[in-house]
């Protein structure tokens, strides 16, 4: 596509829209938003027991156990936890990616995970979809996934 003025003509599903390049990034990059620390070491804490429970009762294969229990979730996170790109602590996670966490809830609950953990992460999946529809514009740059910052304030006279 040709590129004029450092702006680039793009179809997103209906009329052609300009999609502005912010230092060398797009600006309608995938809506994400950020767990704190307590609610990343939950999440583990939950896809964990689940990948637990599936390998203990579920006969599945492997890959079919690391789907249904949320493990690739867990993955990602674990990488973007060590990129820091995260503000205080806090983990990035992609708001399309709460399917994953949905399935290690609704394994737990098959399977016959324990009680805490299963009521860890219902309360879990509901403040992932408070939190993406809050959900900010992602960026990837070289590989690492960063959050759009709102502006700070302007100062006043």
């Amino acid at each position: 596509m040709p590129r004029f003025g450092g702006r680039r003509r793009t179809t997103i599903s209906g009329p052609a829209v300009d999609a502005a390049l912010v230092d060398g990034r797009r600006d309608d990059g995938p809506p994400v938003f950020e767990l704190s620390p307590p609610e990343y070491r939950a999440l583990l804490r939950v896809i964990e027991h689940a990948r637990a429970c599936l390998v203990l009762r579920s006969g599945a294969d492997a890959e079919t156990i690391r789907n249904a229990s949320g493990t690739e979730l867990a993955i990602l996170l674990r990488r973007r936890a060590t990129a820091g790109a995260g503000e205080d602590g806090a983990v990035i996670m992609r708001a399309d990616e709460i399917r994953h966490l949905e399935a290690a809830v609704v394994n737990l609950e098959s399977y016959g995970g324990h009680e805490t953990a299963l009521c860890e992460g219902y309360a879990l999946l509901e403040r992932c979809e408070a939190l993406q529809r809050g959900a900010r514009t992602g960026h990837e740059t070289e590989g690492i996934l960063s959050i759009g910052r709102l502006a700070p304030p302007a100062p006043g006279p």
